[in-house]
């Protein structure tokens, strides 16, 4: 792995927290708010409360002949039993319920109670928020791809790349903490907000929610292009434009900054005259120059390679990687938004549910903030995994004594650690998964474990139904499923105080030295 990172000293150089990265980093972290609101807000709009068949009295006809022939209705949730007045005998069972359904809300204040999607209909509810997985995994799988060829303006998967691109090694734990705080904060707005609108139809949540992704209309002017990605891509001279923009911004000494590109493209005529022009006067160089000349040349923009998906898993490292990370997101999302979309069975107000474990992903911006530097990326996410595994475990045995004393209580407390763990887990893959990848395979990278991701948020809304039928089952394979992954994520190289990987090649020689749980150099924990 090549020890000099010329972008990251043209970042410091313009101050890390430069006006110009800070308006950049601002407009890209308000995807995340509207991302949280569009993912969970189906929790009040897909709501399913508690109902039964509606009185046959709705149906004139087969009451006045059940009222004559002396025989008495029981309605129960899917159907109607005929019972024999006088006695326990029942003569017919009604199945679906003839006169509809009644619900403990008014018919139109959620999408389940104004369309009927119980009973044999239920799956219906479930398969909706399937089909926005579905169009998650879409984009995450193509469109990653797209965006490490033609450019990084976009969003999600996009935006996480291009927030770690923009900030310098020490630094880009930060994309990370801010995502995750501003995710939360969109969380913890959906309860208040559906609270306050609870008399209205599930429609006006969705449309005042729906609003929150207006500015995205805006995004092809307001974002700029990532630097690292137009430097890596032959683009210098747009990338020279980007940086005399951030140093006008930023009140910086533009020739400092472009100076250090220079030196990182080759493009200085000084340096192109010692390592191109004359190379006789390089050979008595020591070994530290030497590799110099070899990083800079490698790392060339013209002689970056061009990848693709199958990259991915044509190489034994690189697809070591790929698998390990793809299952990590898929338990991450099936866990995370398995949890979530359950809030409403727990033992308290829905309301209030939801808002609870949304303030478990608080600290999780704290604990990242203080320990991704000092621990490292793979170690904290190990960590996470397991507190999440026990957690969940503890939940299950919990759930599973539910009639004793006090068992609801340690049920909230393990499920509000194992949402706090789990959202953890999920934040950090964000950071750590697209730092494993070099520049033109990042969003390749990160695009496809996503997608992988979405397959159990597919599977997700339907932990529901499962834990209908069987209580334990959700909470122990979630349980079970975190636990592998911190089993797994030893064998994974640290990034932590290391540069991004510019080439395939750099990747691999990094992953052989680094793999392992030992940590190789210290690590500047300050910002």
């Amino acid at each position: 792995m090549a020890k000099l990172n010329y972008l990251d000293d043209a970042w410091r150089t313009l101050g890390v927290w430069g006006r110009y990265q800070c308006i950049q980093i601002f407009l890209q972290l308000t995807s995340v708010f509207s991302e949280s609101v569009h993912l969970m807000v189906i929790v009040f709009i897909g709501y399913r409360p508690s109902y039964q068949c509606a009185d046959l009295g709705n149906t004139t006809s087969m009451y006045d002949t059940l009222s004559n022939a002396s025989l008495t209705p029981l309605y129960q949730a899917c159907h109607v039993d005929i019972l024999i007045n006088g006695t326990n005998t029942t003569l017919m069972k009604l199945s679906p319920c003839p006169a509809g359904y009644t619900y403990d809300l008014e018919k139109d204040r959620t999408f389940v109670t104004e369309w009927d999607l119980v009973c044999e209909g239920a799956e219906r509810a479930e398969v909706s928020q399937m089909l926005l997985m579905i169009g998650q995994m879409v984009g995450a799988a193509f469109l990653p791809q797209l965006s490490d060829k033609f450019g990084r303006k976009g969003m999600a998967m996009a935006r996480a790349v291009m927030t770690v691109e923009i900030l310098p090694e020490e630094s880009r734990f930060m994309a990370e903490v801010l995502g995750c705080t501003v995710w939360t904060i969109g969380l913890c707005v959906i309860a208040p907000l559906a609270y306050i609108m609870r008399d209205l139809s599930w429609r006006y949540l969705y449309l005042v929610l729906s609003l929150t992704s207006v500015h995205c209309l805006l995004g092809f002017w307001t974002f700029d292009e990532s630097i690292l990605w137009l430097l890596a891509n032959g683009k210098i001279d747009k990338a020279k434009t980007l940086l005399r923009k951030a140093a006008k911004m930023n009140k910086v000494n533009e020739k400092e900054v472009l100076q250090i590109v220079d030196n990182a493209t080759c493009t200085s005529t000084v340096l192109q005259e010692k390592l191109i022009k004359k190379p006789n006067q390089n050979q008595n160089v020591d070994g530290k120059q030497k590799e110099r000349k070899e990083v800079i040349l490698e790392q060339s923009p013209a002689m970056l390679p061009k990848y693709t998906v199958l990259t991915l898993f044509t190489r034994r490292r690189i697809a070591m990687i790929t698998l390990i990370m793809t299952y990590t997101w898929l338990v991450n999302s099936l866990t995370y938004y398995g949890l979530s979309l359950s809030s409403a069975s727990l033992p308290l107000d829905r309301y209030l549910s939801f808002f609870l474990l949304s303030l478990a992903e608080l600290p999780v911006a704290v604990i990242e903030y203080y320990t991704f530097n000092r621990l490292g990326r793979k170690k904290l996410c190990i960590i996470f995994h397991a507190v999440a595994a026990v957690s969940l475990i503890a939940g299950t045995v919990a759930n599973y004594l539910s009639d004793r004393a006090g068992a609801n209580v340690a049920l909230m407390i393990f499920y509000f650690l194992g949402k706090m763990a789990i959202a953890g887990s999920f934040s950090t893959i964000f950071l750590f998964t697209p730092e494993l990848y070099p520049t033109n395979l990042r969003n390749v990278g990160i695009g496809f474990s996503s997608a992988a991701g979405r397959i159990g948020g597919m599977l997700a809304p339907f932990a529901g139904p499962l834990a209908e039928r069987i209580s334990w089952a959700p909470g122990a394979i979630f349980g079970i499923m975190c636990l592998t992954v911190a089993m797994l994520l030893p064998l994974l190289p640290e990034p932590t105080g290391h540069e991004l990987p510019t080439t395939v090649e750099e990747l691999e020689r990094w992953y052989k030295q680094h793999s392992g749980m030992q940590r190789k150099k210290t690590v500047d924990t300050s910002l």
